[in-house]
């Protein structure tokens, strides 16, 4: 069968999967909400992790909603038409989505009473805290684990705050060297992008 992304601009990216496994110089096609690889042997899978290199060399990942897989037919090789969202991808809130709260709050020393709070109160929950703190002990024997520790630190810190996403990306960019580590956790991390 014929390679039916011939003509078009591809480049080569990286498939970072669930399980820590790397999968380099795959030809793909990145569109901003797909992506199109007419290799069928690629094992992708939903959650997956495809990563491209700009060319500033900075990096920019994709997670993989749903890997579209079809079957070739008349010519056209069996292909992948990946459905992804960025993972830098900044959550905003819809239009007119402002949420009005009435309360009395001791704890944060907030006293609304009929009157409009746009704020957002957002507490970490046990687990989120276990997730951190993993992440805190996978970055402790890595070569620069004072930078990954204290970006992780940041985001913990940050999280449910409209500057969760700065610190996410500064995260991501201290571990590009050390992805097959931490790409598991990632879409869990990346939730956190709509938690404002």
């Amino acid at each position: 069968m014929r390679n039916f992304l011939g003509k078009f601009p591809t480049e080569k990216v990286k498939l970072l999967k669930k399980n820590g496994e790397i999968h380099e110089g795959i030809e793909a096609l990145i569109d901003s909400k797909k992506i199109f690889i007419d290799d069928a042997k690629v094992p992708i899978e939903e959650e997956d992790i495809i990563e491209r290199t700009l060319p500033t060399g900075s990096k920019e990942q994709f997670i993989v909603i749903d890997r579209g897989f079809y079957k070739g037919m008349h010519g056209i090789p069996d292909h992948y038409q990946i459905e992804v969202e960025k993972v830098s991808r900044y959550h905003k809130p819809a239009f007119g989505s402002i949420t009005h709260m009435y309360n009395i709050n001791n704890e944060s020393g907030k006293v609304n009473i009929n009157s409009t709070d746009n704020s957002v109160n957002f507490t970490l929950s046990e687990n989120d805290e276990q997730l951190f703190e993993t992440l805190k002990q996978l970055a402790a024997s890595l070569e620069n684990s004072d930078e990954i520790v204290s970006e992780i630190e940041e985001m913990r810190i940050t999280a449910g705050k409209p500057t969760f996403a700065q610190k996410y990306n500064a995260f991501i960019q201290s571990i590009a060297n050390h992805m097959t580590i931490f790409a598991p956790f990632i879409p869990t991390l990346s939730t956190f992008l709509a938690k404002k």
